[in-house]
């Protein structure tokens, strides 16, 4: 009977310190941060690439572009959509005056059922899209002496609740005479509910630039990867496992008491 405690003792050191263990990974691994990536793009071909390929797909699309740079009806500024590549209509489009390098506050918000999107005193919403999201992709274009410019970017999600956020460096793209412009920010490992703010601002010489010629997009989506479950699933995982082990071993050990 001896031997039988002393293994008993044993498989409760094992769960005992399976617990330590975990509480350890806990506290020293907290919610993974998102990672950004600028792209070495000049053209949105890699882009189509990757939609194309199925590597990314899009959830849905905030755009602001110069339009005509007015509240006429004639041109969109403003607009949520879905994915484009599919052919998904536009959710809701408005106007809006953007005026020669002036600097609006922008924020957008996905909330995993609701997207709400606001631009200078403007607010767009849509509850057409719903569902996890893993990247976005922030784009800039600009063509004829001018520049689109997103600065002061912020990110924040769920996993950041108590913090201030991820600060974004700018992303600006710079169109010639001769040439357009195109840059992409990727980021990763994104959770939602989440929000993204900062200052967008359009400018010019010469002849103002039309339609989609000066524009941004942040392309919300997933991208397809291997699952990996969170600290708190691998606790869960990690105690059944143990709590399973010992108790095997406890009913082998009463096995050999009783015989």
């Amino acid at each position: 009977m001896l031997s039988v405690s002393k293994s008993i003792n044993q498989y409760k050191s094992i769960f005992i310190l399976g617990l330590i263990t975990l509480g350890s990974f806990v506290a020293t691994n907290p919610a993974k941060a998102a990672t950004f990536e600028y792209k070495s793009w000049t053209t949105d071909a890699p882009f189509i690439e990757m939609l194309n390929k199925g590597d990314f797909k899009e959830l849905f699309v905030a755009e602001g572009r110069i339009g005509n740079n007015s509240l006429s009806t004639g041109e969109r500024e403003l607009k949520i959509n879905g994915d484009v590549q599919q052919g998904a209509p536009v959710s809701i489009q408005d106007d809006f005056v953007w005026g020669n390098g002036n600097l609006w506050d922008f924020t957008l918000e996905y909330t995993g059922s609701k997207v709400n999107y606001s631009l200078g005193g403007k607010l767009l919403s849509s509850t057409d899209f719903n569902g996890s999201a893993s990247d976005i992709f922030l784009r800039t274009a600009a063509t004829t002496n001018s520049t689109m410019t997103l600065s002061n970017l912020l990110f924040n999600n769920k996993e950041m609740k108590n913090s201030q956020g991820q600060v974004i460096s700018s992303v600006s793209s710079v169109g010639t005479s001769s040439s357009k412009d195109v840059d992409y920010l990727q980021i990763s490992d994104i959770t939602s509910p989440f929000t993204i703010t900062g200052k967008a601002a359009m400018s010019w010489t010469g002849t103002q630039p039309m339609r989609s010629n000066l524009a941004f997009q942040i392309k919300v989506g997933n991208s397809p990867k291997t699952s990996v479950p969170e600290p708190g699933t691998l606790g869960a995982i990690l105690v059944i496992g143990i709590t399973g082990t010992v108790a095997s071993k406890r009913k082998k050990i009463a096995k050999i008491g009783l015989s």
